[in-house]
């Protein structure tokens, strides 16, 4: 009895070190950013828990200790390692910093519509079809996925869904050899379309080619590189992330706006005419944390705002910050109240925010689809974009860190 106690004393004891260590391992990892940017020339303070000191240096990177954190400086670029140790003595974490020279961009606000085609045949789904001969088939069934690309059939490149339709109705009911890109990687298929109902052939799979959409130019560069979105374009019926052929941004105008309310989202609704003479830019990359490219040279000044100082993440607080949107007809700022950030996200969920403004909760109630891009000032720097609403509180929502977006600006 006394050995069966002991062994689930021993148990408990086992588990509460677990327990111990994992919270101890997360608040390390929550305490202290893996990563850090900063500029040429200005010093920056970095905040850490008391118990934490770093290695002080006067080499190209200055780094010193002081009261809750440690300050750096240096007067080159490159990148470096900052050691942080636990009481001076036991080594927890190397801090990664680049210093980079500073630069300044233009929060824009402004709805834009996009239009963007993909990268081959985006494959959504298969399904069953019902042949001549009254059987059912599903020649796509195992074969083509959800996610995959079609990129050529039967050697034929196929960039629309006419494309592929007519190569499918020349081969008839020969197995052929299709070309997907699968992952990221190419690979082949061997597919064979059946001879349906209606007479023509089909091999019973729902394809896209293209999609377009309203989102918010979150800023303009210098240089007149543009993002927005600050998440990626990804398919409504599978949440691919779309590889993307081309695309561009287009004038648009907002006709009308759905309030968000407790489990329903909020819409933008507008108007996109796709014309020449309405193109404002070319899009280039689709990435997890925003859209990215060049705009045209003649409508930077119509779509970007005066320029500002980009704030890197350590010098986002906890409080007051603003959402500038083009929602009434010009743009204004409404407030917002950040109340969360998480220095080690690198996704499109670094900051936690809530609409405080009267007049945007109002107008919206919160944030909407649409505003996904809306860029995020606090104490005259541009910090953030907007990126999703908590569906349970449209009054509530994320944002990515603006340094996240820049650094897959090309």
């Amino acid at each position: 009895m006394k050995q069966k106690l002991r062994m689930i004393l021993l148990f408990f004891l086992v588990a509460d070190l677990c327990l111990v260590g994992y919270m101890v391992y997360h608040y390390v990892d929550d305490s202290i950013p893996d990563y850090l940017m900063t500029y040429v020339g200005e010093e920056e303070e970095i905040e850490l828990p008391s118990i934490f000191d770093t290695e002080e240096t006067v080499e190209a990177l200055s780094v010193k200790n002081h009261s809750g954190g440690f300050s750096m400086l240096s007067e080159e670029t490159g990148e470096y390692q900052v050691p942080v140790k636990l009481f001076g003595v036991v080594p927890v974490k190397n801090v990664d910093v680049k210093v980079i020279r500073k630069m300044k961009v233009a929060p824009s606000g402004q709805p834009i519509g996009i239009y963007v085609e993909t990268n081959g045949l985006l494959v959504l789904d298969t399904a069953e079809i019902e042949g001549r001969d009254g059987l059912t088939y599903a020649p796509g069934e195992n074969v083509l996925k959800a996610g995959d690309y079609i990129l050529k059939w039967d050697e034929t490149p196929v960039a629309t869904i006419r494309d592929l339709n007519e190569e499918i109705q020349r081969t008839k009911d020969k197995k052929v050899s299709v070309l997907l890109r699968r992952n990221g990687e190419q690979v082949k298929v061997a597919v064979c379309p059946i001879l349906a109902t209606d007479r023509t052939y089909k091999i019973g799979t729902w394809v896209r080619e293209d999609t377009q959409g309203i989102g918010t130019l979150t800023y303009v560069t210098e240089e007149g590189k543009f993002g927005t979105l600050g998440h990626g374009i990804t398919d409504v019926d599978t949440g691919t992330l779309l590889n993307l052929h081309g695309g561009e941004l287009f004038q648009t105008k907002i006709l009308d706006i759905t309030r968000g309310t407790k489990g329903e989202p909020g819409e933008l609704q507008g108007y996109i005419n796709m014309v020449a003479t309405n193109e404002i830019g070319q899009i280039s990359r689709n990435t997890d944390v925003g859209v990215f490219g060049k705009m045209e040279s003649d409508r930077i000044e119509e779509y970007a705002g005066d320029f500002v100082s980009v704030g890197m993440k350590q010098d986002i607080k906890e409080g007051k910050a603003y959402i500038h949107a083009n929602l009434e007809g010009k743009p204004r700022k409404y407030e917002i109240q950040i109340e969360e950030i998480n220095l080690n996200s690198m996704d499109n969920k670094s900051m936690e925010i809530r609409v405080t403004d009267s007049r945007l909760l109002q107008l919206t109630g919160g944030i909407v689809q649409g505003m996904s891009g809306s860029p995020i000032i606090q104490d005259g720097k541009l910090v953030g974009a907007v990126t999703h609403v908590l569906v349970d509180d449209p009054s509530r929502g994320y944002g990515v860190f603006i340094e996240t977006m820049l650094s897959q600006q090309k």
